[in-house]
């Protein structure tokens, strides 16, 4: 569908520009034919309809290319979440208490990101554009495995509700093959409940950015794509 309207724009814009430039006798084709000393009038108007095709067509594939080259610097980055326990992706997780206490489990969460167009790119880092897990403080415990909860320097931060996950901060966008690899943010965390009971909780993410919300939501909408599964945890009583 879209061809044929396209087609049918051309045919119309050229039938028009003929209609336009063969009655003006002054144009530059009527003029070239009359120095050469030909006279007919069909002649000139077919020479003339293919010479504004061929600039039409021309002007045509000049658009396009343009506009898939603006286009690529607006393509959204792709952000793909994984939640692993014991290196295998994983989208629940069980506990159950044995003397009346849960043990405690390892889980890492990674981050697999496909740079998108360069406007995409700075907007992402220059807004300070994060993925922030939430969780439920009063159900569940969660640290870092190796490093102070206190790090706030790291890509990943620690806070009372939530994991946040700084995508672009740390890393430096302008290098030549920035865009052509898949970068994966990972990091290591202890999760254990806090009390046992019948419970279910799920971590859930939400995109943010350090300027606001707002800005967060919009960048979400119109520069990214998320693949995730959220992680759901489940905690059963004795």
């Amino acid at each position: 569908m879209k061809n044929k309207i396209s087609q049918l724009l051309k045919t119309f814009v050229i039938t028009l520009f003929v209609a336009f430039i063969a009655t003006n006798q002054d144009n530059y084709v009527y003029n070239f034919f009359d120095k050469l000393g030909y006279e007919n009038e069909i002649l000139k108007k077919t020479v003339l309809s293919a010479l504004i095709a061929l600039f039409i067509g021309l002007l045509s594939i000049l658009i396009s290319y343009l506009w898939s080259k603006i286009k690529s610097n607006f393509k959204k980055m792709k952000i793909t979440f994984n939640t692993k326990l014991n290196g295998s992706k994983r989208a629940t997780i069980k506990f159950e208490p044995k003397d009346y206490e849960y043990s405690q489990e390892e889980i890492e969460i990674e981050i697999s990101l496909e740079p998108g167009g360069w406007i995409s790119n700075l907007l992402i880092k220059k807004l300070g554009i994060s993925l922030d897990v939430y969780f439920n403080p009063e159900l569940l415990d969660i640290y870092f495995l190796d490093k102070w909860d206190t790090d706030t320097d790291g890509i990943f931060r620690l806070s009372d509700r939530k994991i946040s996950i700084n995508l672009l901060e740390k890393m430096e966008i302008r290098g030549r093959n920035f865009k052509g690899t898949t970068h994966k943010l990972k990091e290591q965390f202890e999760i254990k409940p806090i009390r046992v009971k019948n419970a279910e909780t799920t971590l859930d993410l939400f995109i943010t950015s350090k300027r606001s919300h707002r800005i967060g939501r919009l960048i979400d909408k119109y520069f990214l794509t998320t693949e995730f599964d959220s992680l759901k945890v489940t905690c059963k009583g004795e």
